[in-house]
């Protein structure tokens, strides 16, 4: 049985999960002159992985930054990733190509990079590739090339970043 401190202490630390994996913009703010100004959208924590981008043509990126988190269990682990593409694109971000086990997010890059041709990919996460080109970049999630019991569970947008919860297990 969980003593009365360890579910104290097991819901203080949920609670500041929560808070801390949560995303915020400032409320607006007054300017001297009176008018009423909202701050750039910002987030509590800094991505946690960067994947570096190797440059074909063009002015790219020096990166492509996401949020990576892992919870393991007995036989498996889910895991959630998020782009930062307000680092790097502009405009809308759509879902290009969905299923089971592979999804490519497309955005238009900023006016800076557009025109890169590059790619950003990582040995030890391999399962996460970028391609950059024809002013767009494109974030790929492919579960497919693993014989392994690995599925997406959810896939969406927060805010114009990719989101995407996928689980793997053996």
């Amino acid at each position: 049985m969980i003593s009365f401190f360890s579910k104290s202490l097991l819901a203080s630390v949920m609670g500041s999960c929560l808070l801390v994996s949560c995303s915020t913009t400032a409320p607006p703010t007054a300017t001297p002159t009176g008018e009423v100004t909202r701050p750039a959208f910002d987030t509590f924590t800094a991505p946690n992985v960067q994947l570096p981008v190797t440059t074909a043509a063009g002015t790219c990126p020096d990166t492509v930054d996401l949020w990576v988190m892992s919870q393991g269990f007995e036989g498996g682990a889910d895991h959630t990733v998020v782009v930062d593409f307000p680092a790097i694109a502009t405009g809308p971000t759509e879902i290009l190509s969905s299923e089971d086990r592979r999804i490519i997010y497309v955005a238009p890059l900023q006016e800076e990079f557009a025109s890169c041709s590059g790619t950003a990919e990582s040995e030890f996460l391999a399962m996460y590739s970028v391609h950059l080109g024809n002013g767009k970049v494109h974030f790929e999630l492919n579960l497919s090339d693993d014989g392994g019991a690995r599925t997406i569970r959810y896939a969406d947008l927060s805010v114009t970043r990719p989101y995407i919860y996928w689980r793997a297990e053996s």
